[in-house]
């Protein structure tokens, strides 16, 4: 029997689910929302996966705000694996089962992961609005969460994010 790679393993998962590769990364879009599952390798770490995803729409409304900004883009939220299963950062190196593992981490975690952050609340949430009057933050998940409450129908909430730089 031969070692599986890393990528068809992550593959027989993530197919299933609606994901589609292209070289080490899985995309799908639920609604409004693209998800991503990036494989990462370093000859010194080893290898593992990031996930992430962002609301197309919200993106669209970032570009067209800063049309000048061609490259500008948003990312909703960011983890590795690691921090889902355990809250640590890991990395598979040299590890004959390290394939199958990390694909059926892919399987436990990422589901929720991204179920998480599909709704424009959920959104909002992860851009801070759950922080007290919005406490200072990142200038971009400022507005981020401007944009998102815009989407949302709250105007007021919306100009209020941006009220304190």
């Amino acid at each position: 029997m031969t070692r599986r790679s890393y990528a068809a393993a992550i593959d027989d998962v993530l197919r299933p689910m609606g994901f589609t590769q292209q070289d080490k990364e899985w995309t799908r879009r639920i609604g409004t929302v693209a998800e991503h599952v990036g494989l990462q390798t370093s000859s010194i770490a080893g290898t593992t996966a990031n996930l992430w995803s962002y609301d197309t729409a919200t993106n669209d409304l970032l570009k067209a705000a800063i049309p000048w900004k061609s490259d500008v883009g948003m990312v909703l939220s960011a983890m590795r694996i690691g921090q889902l299963m355990d809250g640590h950062d890991r990395w598979w190196k040299n590890d004959p089962n390290g394939p199958v593992e990390l694909a059926k981490a892919i399987k436990t975690h990422a589901p929720s992961f991204f179920e998480a952050r599909r709704s424009l609340e959920d959104q909002a949430r992860c851009f801070g609005r759950a922080e007290p009057r919005w406490k200072p933050g990142s200038t971009a998940s400022r507005i981020y969460l401007a944009l998102t409450l815009y989407r949302m129908g709250e105007m007021e909430d919306a100009r209020g994010v941006l009220q304190n730089p």
